[in-house]
């Protein structure tokens, strides 16, 4: 086996035994001993990829990060008219947030931890990468005739990130009336009033 194919695959090892050990036990009680004993590697592996068990926490978190990235991805360049594909985002962003319990704690539950930076690292990482996919996907809904053809779609992709990470960040923190879904698909609702053609609004 190359250098660098065992390089990556003790990585992987270690990511796959760290994420596990966070799920099950949390951050506080998960130890580097406890990794690299079930990755089959030495601290000596471990603190080749990762500077702290801090930075192993955060790799996995944005593993998390990406696979919702992906999913929202493969929702947006779904086939159909825009609005349905906006509509199949929020049922993705729902259905993530709702079931991945290590992002809910990395974000509010164990947050002074980590001080903050995983809650900051996960905006950003959603900012920039879910903006471009929403502008993207509205400029396509106005080629197609159903996003009104008068809309800015950078600050229009901008506003529905912030509002829609916004509810996410109410129902996670604990302080949401409404579960997520509902609160999702109520804001969708509402923005679609705004955004969609007229033809749009009268089905």
């Amino acid at each position: 086996m190359a250098e660098g194919t065992a390089t990556s695959d003790a990585r992987e090892r270690l990511l796959e035994a760290a994420e596990a050990h966070f799920r099950r036990y949390g951050y506080r009680r998960t130890t580097v001993d406890d990794v690299t004993r079930e990755a089959a590697t030495g601290k000596g592996s471990f603190y080749l990829h990762f500077d702290s068990k801090e930075a192993a926490y955060m790799a996995v978190v944005e593993a998390s990060l990406e696979r919702f990235v992906e999913a929202a991805t493969e929702a947006l360049h779904a086939e159909g008219p825009v609005p349905e594909r906006l509509r199949a985002l929020v049922e993705v962003t729902a259905r993530h947030y709702g079931e991945d319990e290590l992002l809910r704690a990395s974000l509010f539950g164990e947050q002074h931890l980590v001080e903050g930076r995983v809650a900051e690292r996960a905006a950003q990482v959603q900012r920039s990468r879910i903006r471009d996919l929403l502008a993207e996907t509205l400029s396509e809904g106005k080629a197609e005739g159903t996003i009104r053809e008068s809309i800015d779609v950078e600050a229009t992709a901008a506003v529905l990130f912030e509002i829609g990470w916004a509810v996410v960040r109410a129902e996670l923190d604990g302080t949401a009336d409404l579960p997520l879904g509902v609160a999702l698909a109520s804001l969708n609702d509402l923005v679609g009033l705004g955004i969609v053609t007229r033809d749009r609004k009268a089905r």
